[in-house]
């Protein structure tokens, strides 16, 4: 084969490009951090790269839920704290009034601080949360409680609003206004009280009061179940912040480069391109002028 000036020159040149490309290489992954920025680079790796990242984009998603589901319960356990303390002054007014000693007047007293707490728990059923009521249900732009009478709202909120805290996993973020304040007799109860009063009658604010004991009992079964689904949500947090973890590491095992590797070989590598350029220099220099001179 005849080696020409040309061939010297070209064979020079693609070698020069092809250690100019492994510097360009050595030094975006010393200035990057990364040892794979493209599938072209390590396409195993990219596949598991790409499934880490879309895992932790989910458990980002897992855990805005989570925060949006907590404050929910939380303010609902706040409301259902207000209930009880609500139904028990009224059973404190129930028993000092259903005595023997207790006359219209202050019955009527009574009644009228008893409407007060009737009043009191409605507006706890409109509870809004972030623009929305609390314990609308599906109806959550609707008021759901009108009425200081029963039947209280024109239409019963019902519905179950859930949050996704994992794969195929979801908790109920809060119970609707039918659960908490109709199916739990707490604003019946309070109502039949307040008739029963103002009626002076006897035997109705004794019976009014086996009613407060079961709204009682049903809030503090409500209060139970707000606090299993917040614990829920502490260890779904948990699970998550250490699948967070885990996957972090193993994507940065598969994507990070090495940086004192990194660093070590774009020194090694601008120093083999610079004797490249060296020798390619003295080479393309020679010609059949200058050796004869």
């Amino acid at each position: 084969m005849r080696i020409t000036n040309n061939v010297i020159s070209r064979n020079a040149l693609a070698g020069l490009q092809h250690s100019l490309r492994q510097v360009d290489e050595a030094q975006r992954r010393a200035t990057t951090g990364l040892r794979v920025e493209a599938a072209s680079d390590d396409p195993a790796a990219s596949t598991s790269i790409m499934a880490s990242a879309s895992s932790l984009r989910a458990i980002e998603q897992y855990k805005r839920n989570i925060n949006s589901a907590g404050a929910r319960l939380d303010n609902e356990e706040t409301v259902l704290t207000s209930l009880t303390q609500i139904l028990e002054r009224a059973k404190q007014l129930g028993l000092a009034e259903g005595n023997g000693t207790a006359s219209v007047q202050t019955r009527l007293v009574a009644k009228a601080e008893i409407d007060q707490l009737l009043q009191q728990a409605i507006a706890l059923g409109n509870t809004r949360h972030e623009g929305e009521y609390l314990f609308g249900g599906d109806q959550s732009g609707t008021l759901p409680f009108t009425t200081a009478t029963a039947p209280f709202a024109a239409v019963a909120p019902t519905g179950t609003r859930r949050a996704e805290i994992s794969s195929g996993l979801s908790v109920r973020s809060n119970h609707n206004g039918s659960d908490v304040f109709l199916t739990s007799g707490v604003l019946q109860s309070l109502s039949d009280l307040s008739t029963a009063l103002g009626a002076n009658a006897t035997a109705g604010i004794t019976t009014s009061l086996t009613a407060l004991d079961a709204a009682h009992l049903n809030v503090q079964v409500l209060t139970g179940e707000v606090g299993a689904a917040s614990s829920q949500l502490e260890v779904a947090t948990a699970n998550l912040d250490a699948l967070d973890t885990s996957l972090r590491a193993f994507k940065s095992n598969l994507q990070d480069a090495d940086l004192e590797k990194a660093v070590s070989e774009l020194v090694a590598r601008q120093t083999a391109y610079q004797s490249a350029m060296l020798a390619t220099s003295r080479v393309m220099g020679l010609n059949l002028a200058e050796y004869m001179r």
